[in-house]
């Protein structure tokens, strides 16, 4: 199809083709016409194919628009409209004879669709001939609990007590970790499963990189981090399937197959499988004594445990089977702890070799010590 822009007023228009591309990502068709509103090339999101669906026959916009009939399928002139009570300006906008909040962007079926939130919250991507509609929007909602496209909030809620009832806070529900996302055209939401499943990643929040999940309380580890999507036949949270974790950009990324509500949610961590005791041995008075990689440690430091659960203990035993002290591991904040190597009467331990266990619900790990003094 070919659009129409007026250069002055309504005297002139200028014909610009439609422009082919191999995927769903903004069309090049833009650049066109940067020369007209040089301003439009800062108001441009990533994702979405542009096109015009009817001429703009106005003076540079306004509080109306006057002029003529308005239908942009893109972001362009998003700040055309002036701010309101109701009304964001400058968000990534996609405007088909009115104003759409939130952000819609317009693919086709046959092509490869991609698609990332301005903020990079919150990227998606599946194949070609993955929705049976020959043209559909795609919209990201971020605050579904509160301003909902489709869901009803109480479906959410409903879910996320019973993650908590089962699971306990670490279940807990974070807004900023939770997007609503809509598959439709002007009949029709899609709602069924996708032809050819795609990925859906989703970033979380960890600021100051300690491994915990900011603003959580108790203490989520990133690394207990799964998706989930809402099932809302039984007002239940269901894991997806996990691609893995990305700890440089705090992305998880997994299977994406249906559009719905998808939120982070973390467990309590059990794990004991990457639990390590060092430095072995434990020399504070030897000629390596010191806390460097390869050094024997130092009495102020003890031994140091690491990559712990977030609820268990740590046992200690002579080689004969005794058991010398025992230590909770910690509830909150980062996954390590240090022994002095005393006994549970502040005594130091005897030079010799000693089996440490740690112990998580139904998860053991043990390994071995040296003391030397």
């Amino acid at each position: 199809m070919a659009g129409a822009l007026n250069t002055t007023g309504r005297e002139r228009t200028m014909k610009i083709p439609t422009l082919k591309v191999s995927r769903n990502v903004l069309s090049l068709l833009t650049a066109a016409f940067l020369f007209v509103r040089p301003a439009f090339c800062a108001l441009l999101p990533s994702g979405g194919g542009y096109q015009i669906a009817s001429s703009v026959i106005d003076n540079g916009g306004g509080a109306k628009l006057s002029g003529g009939e308005y239908a942009l399928k893109g972001s362009i002139g998003q700040n055309d409209l002036p701010p309101g009570p109701s009304r964001s300006n400058g968000g990534d906008y996609s405007k088909r004879k009115g104003f759409y909040d939130p952000p819609h962007f317009t693919y086709q079926s046959g092509l490869a669709t991609t698609l990332v939130m301005g903020t990079g919250d919150v990227q998606l991507f599946f194949p070609a001939n993955s929705v049976n509609k020959e043209v559909f929007d795609i919209t990201l909602n971020k605050n579904p609990l509160y301003q909902p496209i489709s869901i009803d909030p109480s479906k959410i809620t409903d879910a996320s007590q019973k993650m908590l009832d089962n699971e306990g806070g670490w279940a807990q529900l974070l807004p900023s970790n939770m997007s609503e996302m809509a598959i439709f055209d002007e009949q029709s939401y899609f709602t069924d499963t996708l032809a050819n499943k795609g990925t859906m990643s989703m970033r979380y929040k960890d600021d100051n990189d300690d491994g915990i999940l900011d603003d959580s309380d108790p203490s989520v580890r990133v690394d207990t981090l799964n998706t989930w999507l809402l099932d809302e036949s039984v007002n239940s949270w269901v894991m997806v399937p996990g691609l893995g974790v990305d700890k440089e950009s705090k992305t998880l990324t997994a299977y994406f197959g249906l559009a719905g509500v998808y939120a982070l949610i973390g467990t309590l961590d059990t794990t004991v499988t990457n639990v390590k005791a060092y430095p072995v041995p434990f020399r504070p008075n030897g000629p390596q004594a010191g806390l460097l990689k390869g050094q024997t440690g130092t009495e102020a430091k003890g031994i140091i445990f690491e990559s712990l659960p977030q609820t268990g203990r740590i046992e200690i035993y002579t080689l004969d089977g005794r058991l010398v002290r025992k230590l909770a591991t910690p509830t909150s904040g980062p996954a390590v702890m240090s022994w002095n190597v005393k006994t549970a009467s502040g005594e130091k331990v005897a030079s010799g070799v000693y089996i440490w266990r740690v112990i998580s619900g139904a998860n053991v790990k043990t390994g071995k010590l040296m003391v030397i003094w």
